[in-house]
């Protein structure tokens, strides 16, 4: 995520959850909670990597013995701090493609994530260096398809959203930046990194402009 993106952040942080909540419908809420589910049928506790943490979601809902969370927007860490303060997280201000991996982890989450790695090679072989032999690495995506619902997706998310968004956040210069920061990725830019891993679980989620995977590390 490149430092102009993290300004947005930055400016959206207190009214996040709620704005992403009414854009999405509930949908990304429901993503959530199949995403946890899913991972759970292969690992359940030990030490998680969350990467691009934002206000903190997803690793409560993983709720493991050990959590790092990692983002480089300092306002989105704060409302984490908060959500997670009786559980054993760690929070790292920083990027995926230069953070220094304190320890070696079981599992690596990225929910929304890959898609504002500013570059994503260096991102996801900076965060494989943090990941155990066996370990999981788990994303969810937006990614694209030629589906005429993915393209009814997009131009809801990149025309309506927005301006929705400005109107709940009052923050109308930042969500203008919105669209540019939608990068039409595929699953097969995403996967090309990972040569070391076995494809444990794939699935498009509804409505189709999202796709699920979860890997584990070969040794």
């Amino acid at each position: 995520m490149d430092t102009k993106n993290v300004e947005i952040y930055e400016k959206l942080a207190k009214k996040y959850d709620l704005a992403t909540n009414i854009v999405s419908f509930g949908i990304e809420k429901i993503w959530r909670k199949i995403f946890v589910k899913k991972v759970k049928k292969y690992i359940k506790n030990g030490v998680l990597l969350d990467v691009a943490s934002a206000t903190g979601d997803m690793a409560k809902e993983m709720d493991f013995d050990k959590m790092y969370l990692l983002d480089p927007s300092e306002q989105m860490n704060k409302i984490a701090q908060e959500k997670l303060k009786n559980k054993n997280a760690i929070f790292i201000q920083n990027y995926a493609e230069t953070f220094e991996c304190p320890q070696k982890v079981d599992l690596i989450t990225a929910f929304m994530a890959v898609r504002n790695f500013d570059n994503l090679e260096e991102g996801i072989k900076n965060l494989d260096k943090c990941l155990k032999v066996d370990g999981y690495f788990a994303i969810v995506e937006l990614t694209k398809s030629d589906s005429i619902l993915f393209k009814l997706s997009m131009f809801y998310m990149t025309k309506v959203v927005p301006l929705i968004g400005g109107i709940i956040t009052g923050e109308f210069e930042a969500y203008k930046k919105f669209p540019k920061m939608i990068k039409n990725i595929t699953d097969e830019e995403i996967l090309q990194y990972f040569n070391n891993y076995e494809i444990i679980e794939k699935q498009r989620l509804f409505p189709p402009m999202a796709t699920l995977i979860i890997m584990r590390k070969n040794g």
